[in-house]
């Protein structure tokens, strides 16, 4: 698996925020998403997932065209797994419904490890709400990965994790990449926090 980005261009009130981006992120392979504050890189991640369609340019993701001139696959299908800044929780289910939200698990075991990781479980009950920060993070994290997706994408994923659980955190995503063979994208402003990680290349927008 592989994510390929092609000419790819987006503007906003007339104004390119990245014009002709190219990049190939290979199955495996965790990638750094850099640039100042608004610069386009949480809408570089929208694009990815199909929630905003580009100005030009294409995305194939295994194989699978994405996006181009003429074909645009929805978010519900490009089978992503997006960690967004806001955590994007669903707020009147527990945090074990929304990690197992959009999950096709076949065993217990990779849930098990994952929350074990991610030291939520005794959190898993809880609605979002009675839920800090951090921990809500964590489980919009969790369910990420738990999707089994072919591309996982994750926006300033650690900003609100302890040193301890964020190097936990950082591992389990290595592990989880390496073990999927699929490509992960990450926005951070700070890759020397994330050195755990050992991104293979960096996107600067």
């Amino acid at each position: 698996m592989s994510i390929k980005v092609n000419k790819l261009s987006f503007s906003r009130n007339d104004c390119f925020l990245f014009k002709e981006l190219n990049f190939v992120i290979e199955k495996g392979e965790i990638a750094a998403i850099d640039g100042k504050s608004g610069i386009g890189k949480t809408s570089l991640l929208n694009i990815l997932c199909g929630l905003i369609k580009p100005d030009s340019g294409s995305i194939e993701c295994n194989e699978i065209i994405f996006n181009n001139e003429s074909v645009y696959i929805p978010p519900e299908k490009r089978n992503i797994g997006y960690v967004f800044q806001d955590f994007a929780l669903f707020p009147h289910i527990s945090a074990k419904k929304n990690i197992l939200f959009a999950s096709n698990l076949k065993s217990d075991s990779l849930y098990q490890m994952v929350i074990d990781e991610l030291d939520l479980v005794d959190h898993i009950e809880k609605l979002p709400h009675k839920l800090s920060g951090g921990q809500k993070q964590r489980v919009a994290i969790a369910r990420a990965i738990l999707m089994e997706p072919q591309l996982l994408i994750l926006d300033e994923p650690f900003s609100n994790l302890d040193q301890d659980i964020s190097i936990n955190a950082q591992k389990l995503i290595k592990r989880i990449t390496a073990d999927l063979r699929i490509p992960c994208l990450i926005v951070t402003h700070n890759k020397e926090n994330n050195s755990f990680l050992e991104f293979s290349k960096t996107i600067s927008l």
